[in-house]
């Protein structure tokens, strides 16, 4: 079977469930490096590989079955204690993990000519999976052998009940499924049986016959993954047998319903014996030319079954000894397998005959047959929904929103304008009520959308691993709080920013071995990843115990690049030194390597964050101890609290989280340092800045500004100048993409007026600003 023959949805739930499995297995694989003992871990990261080998078995993906396979195999060997991993076959691991994910994105791509991996990869895992070591040279290359195994069926032997039996070898990638195969065959025989007694019924035969053909055909489907040609053969008969069952009269029914019941149950038997490797059969030419002829609507001559007649009577009439099956002289052929147990769904069976009363006291072999209770499968607690369904819902609820604000604004309005006490209240009721029905709705849907930072964490154990590789350093991470939840859109931006800080961690902050030893330190460097939330926030911090940064060097190099002058810097603090190294083109490396060093990457990491994730950044360091990187972003970049405040006749929005006060300003309050205006609040002095310069309001409009907002932003304050203070209100963002845009701006939203007002770019206002704040920074 070809991965070009199934549903496009069966391709997806494979990538989606095994790329989840994938993503977990490369940071297991990391740890049980470090801790090669953890039995645990080792069972955990087989079980793993296993269930992607065994899907894409199904799926014929035969590249990615190949490099997984000797992977398993290479697992296994080291479960059973005969290897020991190391980092050479750690390496090995990690390569085809490698070669796994590219496998994977092919796949996403539409790709099914999945890239083979390396036969000098696969002959290396294959020998450490048959208990070689890497010092080994084989005589012959092994590498096709995990690629396709020989089937050598042995002879068939014939017993006196009637049974043929014979070993077979299956394809270790179908000997891998047929356990999961089993159980879905059973499932749907069983629901096929539920159905069989409706075809007595002339108001439900006709959709009982659609739902048979459906079940018989999912079952024909799924056997003929084996290529066994007995179990295949009872499973067709099964969809040829319906056919013609609209045109069936009671007579046929009574004959061919119980002999469906019978092949049911044969095929059943037949599915759990293919799990230890063995092909039942029987002499079944009776029974399948009867099944034919009253499928086609003919009067049986010989072999007519008594109304009533349950499968196993069927089968005694047909030429098959069924009860001999049930005893315990089952022959026995030689196998590694545990014996098989009695099928589930014989106890069903049997007892699901036509709906006709028998003699008292009349009993069926199968009824004193010790049977199996059927498991019950467990009620699913999750389901997988589509992103783009989030997406839209979550606009959705952006818009309700946004229609809620404006109701409440409506009945304010009205509420100012009537005389009626009793329906002013109701009003009001009602929009609270609305207030909070959309807020946990709000909620809700926000929740359906969030992830645990794991997802992210989970990649970067590896990235470590190899940056150490590469510089030779010895590095560990350390994750904290990789459970803390954020929205789905807030991971995808964070990507990007965490590696190239990790790399600068790695690359500038751990130092060499012998460096560390020498400076009184363990030779072995820490990084930490911290996560957390705080209010509505999630704080992300990257800590290593490197050497920290050098405010002399940092500060020289700001000098040079024109980015500060010689005495401006002498007033800078600490943090805001450090801040230079965000700047595009800042680098303090001596010398450019693979990792670092060319002044890109830090801007990139500002830029995404503050512009993209409406978050901040900041930076905090000691020499020869190490540097701490904090992180702060929202849970969600799409709706959030705003103050809307009026510049002349223009409104804007100004993100709640980051304005401390509003004060209405007294003269004595105001003053100039320099050329710079300030304001003077409670012995601080800060930059004030005016909105409408900033924004540019024509002159015209000139109005007083009788209000500063105080906003802080990256542990800096300054005050911005607006005309009047209008209220808080929750905003929905709505991108500019496209669209020519001037200022510090990061996106629009609707008013419950109905209005259409900007929102401000916080970060990009503190940059606009940063002239005026290098004046008066140090004059606190």
């Amino acid at each position: 079977m070809s991965v070009y023959d199934f549903d496009p949805e069966i391709l997806q739930d494979f990538l989606t469930e095994s790329g989840e499995l994938l993503e977990q297995l490369e940071s297991d694989l990391v740890v049980l490096e470090a801790s090669p003992d953890d039995k645990e871990l080792l069972n955990q990261i087989f079980r793993a590989l296993h269930t992607i080998k065994g899907s894409a078995s199904f799926l014929a993906l035969t590249n990615l079955v190949a490099i997984a396979h000797c992977s398993e195999s290479a697992l296994n060997t080291a479960r059973n204690g005969q290897l020991r991993i190391g980092k050479a076959e750690m390496d090995l691991l990690l390569e085809s993990v490698d070669i796994l994910k590219l496998q994977f994105d092919q796949l996403s791509e539409g790709n099914f000519d999945l890239t083979a991996a390396d036969p000098e990869l696969i002959r290396m895992l294959t020998l450490l999976g048959d208990g070689g070591s890497l010092s080994d040279t084989p005589a012959e290359d092994i590498a096709s052998d995990a690629i396709s195994e020989i089937s050598t069926p042995a002879p068939a032997e014939t017993y006196p009940d009637g049974r043929t039996v014979r070993s077979i070898e299956l394809d270790s990638s179908k000997l891998d499924l047929i356990e999961h195969l089993a159980i879905d065959i059973n499932d749907t025989i069983t629901q096929a049986i539920a159905k069989l007694n409706d075809l007595y019924d002339d108001s439900t035969r006709a959709s009982a016959g659609c739902n048979l053909t459906e079940y018989f055909e999912d079952i024909a489907r799924t056997v003929d993954f084996f290529e066994v040609e007995e179990v295949f053969t009872l499973a067709k008969v099964l969809v040829t047998s319906l056919e013609g069952i609209d045109s069936l009269t009671l007579e046929n029914i009574e004959q061919l319903t119980p002999r469906l019941h019978a092949v049911c149950l044969l095929l059943d038997l037949q599915t759990k014996e293919l799990i230890n490797q063995r092909v039942l059969s029987w002499e079944t030419d009776t029974l399948l030319s009867r099944i034919s002829a009253a499928s086609d609507g003919e009067t049986l001559d010989e072999g007519v079954l008594p109304q009533g007649c349950d499968p196993i009577q069927a089968m005694n009439t047909d030429g098959i000894p069924f009860g001999a099956l049930e005893s315990d002289s089952t022959p026995s052929i030689e196998s590694t397998s545990t014996p098989t147990a009695p099928p589930a769904n014989l106890e069903v069976i049997a007892e699901a005959k036509a709906p006709t009363a028998k003699p008292q006291g009349e009993q069926s072999a199968a009824a004193a047959t010790p049977t199996k209770k059927m498991t019950v499968n467990p009620i699913e607690q999750t389901i997988r929904v589509e992103v783009s369904r989030l997406e839209s819902l979550m606009n959705l609820v952006g818009e309700l929103v946004l229609q809620k604000n404006r109701i409440g604004a409506m009945s304010d309005d009205v509420g100012r304008s009537l005389a009626d006490a009793d329906l002013i209240e109701q009003m009001e009721i009602t929009a609270s009520t609305l207030d909070r029905v959309t807020g946990d709705i709000q909620v809700a849907v926000m929740r359906t959308r969030m992830q645990p930072l794991d997802k992210l964490f989970g990649k970067y154990p590896r990235l470590i691993r190899d940056l150490a590789s590469k510089t030779g350093k010895n590095i560990a991470l350390e994750i904290i709080g990789g459970d803390t939840e954020v929205d789905k859109s807030i991971i995808e931006e964070l990507g990007d920013p965490m590696v190239h800080l990790l790399r600068n961690s790695a690359d500038h902050g751990i130092e060499m071995p012998d460096d560390r030893l020498k400076a009184g330190k363990d030779a072995n460097g820490v990084i930490k990843l911290v996560a957390g939330h705080e209010g509505s926030h999630v704080s992300v911090q990257i800590i290593d115990n490197g050497k920290g940064l050098s405010r002399e060097v940092i500060g020289n190099k700001a000098v040079a690049n024109g980015l500060v002058s010689r005495e401006q810097l002498t007033s800078l603090s600490d943090e805001e030194v450090f801040r230079f190294i965000l700047e595009a083109g800042f680098s303090t490396a001596d010398q450019v390597s693979d990792l670092s060093g060319r002044g890109v990457g830090m801007d990139v990491v500002r830029t995404n964050i503050e512009s993209k994730l409406k978050g901040s950044i900041s930076i905090d360091s000691k020499e020869g101890e190490g540097t701490t990187i904090s992180i702060n972003i929202p849970l969600t970049v799409a709706i959030m609290p705003a103050m809307m405040v009026a510049v002349a006749d223009e409104v804007f929005a100004i993100p709640l989280t980051n304005i401390t006060e509003i004060v209405h300003p007294t003269p004595d309050m105001i003053s100039e340092l320099g050329d710079e205006p300030v304001i003077h609040l409670r012995g601080q002095v800060y930059p004030l800045i005016s909105s409408q310069e900033i924004f540019d309001i024509p002159e015209s409009e000139q109005t007083d500004q009788n209000f500063v907002v105080v906003i802080a932003f990256n542990q800096k304050v300054i005050g911005l100048r607006v005309s009047r203070v209008i209220g808080q209100q929750e905003i929905v963002i709505k991108p500019l993409d496209g669209v020519q845009r001037e200022g510090p701006i990061s996106g629009a939203t609707v008013r419950n007026d109905g209005g259409v007002s900007l929102i401000m770019d916080i970060a990009e206002l503190m940059r606009v600003s940063r002239n005026q704040r290098s004046t008066v920074c140090g004059a606190h």
